[in-house]
């Protein structure tokens, strides 16, 4: 979802003047592409990016220049007063992060100094009261990690609802599904309960689901179905097993959770809490039986591997996205598929280096026109050409990224 261009990619692109600043270490992310001068300083980088920052996403979280540092690809910081141009060049990202390691939401408690000494009535001892505890870090319960997915709530993205996606930073690999659920639910929540009608939601009533309508179960690591810029699809529990088979054992031999399940059908319960209790005997093995009652469409049978490397320039009435696919344009000419929509595009190249490669943004940044998009297929790139509906609205971003508490821009 991060634009993230490489230095070869901008210098192709006829833009070498500039670098680009990204904080991704807590939501709301943010990429602000910057005039690379022989005069700016890292000091001057992280002030520009603070107030840019603060100023589109002040509602949720403020950063502090003072309280963050600027670090390149090295993971390093960099001198403040040391000229970016002698450190980097022009294409190449630089990392906002904080000097400790917190970065506290708007509206976050500072805690408050301890008392200042003072002087007992009975001596001429002094009285220091202990020093305050260090806030604990966070406790990771698997291995340190950085993969970032996108949470959509499928209800909410059919009506085209603002809220109903939200970029997700996993940092623990035991972070769950049933997790990310719940907490998806409870921003979103929040920040619809004072619409007019709004229900809200019951993370027990939903489940997850991947690019191929495949249901993840809630104990499952994100980590180990979901890669880098993955899709979670949050959908109702009813939808997602409509083609699931109720099971036959509801007699005498079955065991109390069959038996409800057969006759409730609720399939809530089974997914979020499928293990019997102790007392329970698990229920005969069924035999293996069909269960899908049509024909899969070319999008749930076909494995693909996902396009995450590309850049974009957003100009002229079109935003034009490159991909590097060496050798590309040797392929017959229906390898290469493409599908858009007012606010989406997939872009799908069959048998490349034997495999299977897809580009899928189900959410753009800004509408487009579909009938006017297109792929064109170069020697060893491919361009995607999305025409844009604001001619003169400059893109960002390619994938709309607009997390939990922000605002809609018009």
């Amino acid at each position: 979802g991060i634009l993230r261009l490489g230095r070869d990619e901008s210098r192709a692109m006829g833009k070498p003047g500039k670098i680009y600043v990204h904080f991704e270490a807590a939501d709301p992310n943010y990429t602000m592409p910057l005039e690379l001068s022989p005069e700016l300083t890292f000091d001057e980088v992280v002030d520009t990016f603070c107030q840019r920052y603060n100023s589109k996403h002040g509602a949720v979280r403020t950063l502090d220049a003072l309280a963050v540092h600027a670090t390149v690809s090295s993971s390093k910081p960099v001198s403040g007063d040391a000229a970016v141009a002698e450190t980097v060049s022009a294409g190449d990202d630089v990392l906002i992060v904080s000097k400790d390691g917190t970065y506290p939401e708007q509206g976050t408690a500072t805690p408050a100094p301890p008392p200042a000494s003072k002087a007992s009535n009975d001596s001429n001892v002094t009285e220091t009261p202990p020093p305050a505890a260090a806030a604990a870090a966070p406790v990771l319960v698997g291995r340190a990690i950085k993969l970032k997915v996108y949470v959509h709530y499928e209800g909410g993205v059919k009506k085209k609802d603002a809220t109903a996606t939200e970029a997700r930073l996993v940092t623990d690999d035991a972070t769950t599904v049933g997790q990310v659920i719940k907490d998806f639910v409870e921003k979103y929540n929040a920040k619809n309960v004072a619409t007019d009608g709004f229900i809200p939601l019951s993370a027990l009533s939903l489940c997850a689901r991947t690019d191929a309508q495949a249901v993840v179960m809630p104990d499952t690591p994100v980590s180990k179905t979901f890669g880098n810029g993955d899709d979670i699809w949050v959908v109702a529990l009813a939808e997602a097993m409509k083609e699931d088979n109720t099971a036959i054992a509801t007699g005498d031999a079955a065991n109390p959770i069959e038996a409800s399940r057969g006759k409730a059908r609720d399939k809530s319960y089974y997914y979020w809490a499928k293990k019997p209790v102790e007392s329970e005997t698990p229920a005969p093995i069924e035999l293996p039986r069909q269960i899908r009652t049509r024909i899969a469409n070319k999008e749930e049978v076909t494995h693909y591997k996902t396009i995450q490397s590309y850049s974009f320039e957003s100009e002229d009435g079109f935003v034009k996205v490159y991909i590097s696919l060496p050798g590309v344009g040797a392929l017959p000419k229906e390898s290469v598929e493409s599908e858009f929509g007012l606010r989406s595009c997939s872009i799908r190249v069959m048998g490349y280096n034997g495999f299977n490669h897809r580009l899928q943004v189900p959410k753009l940044s800004e509408e487009i026109v579909p009938g006017e998009s297109k792929v064109v297929v170069k020697k060893d790139t491919l361009i995607v050409r999305l025409k844009k509906v604001k001619k003169d609205f400059h893109w960002y971003e390619l994938h709309k990224t607009k997390g939990i508490g922000e605002t809609e821009e018009k």
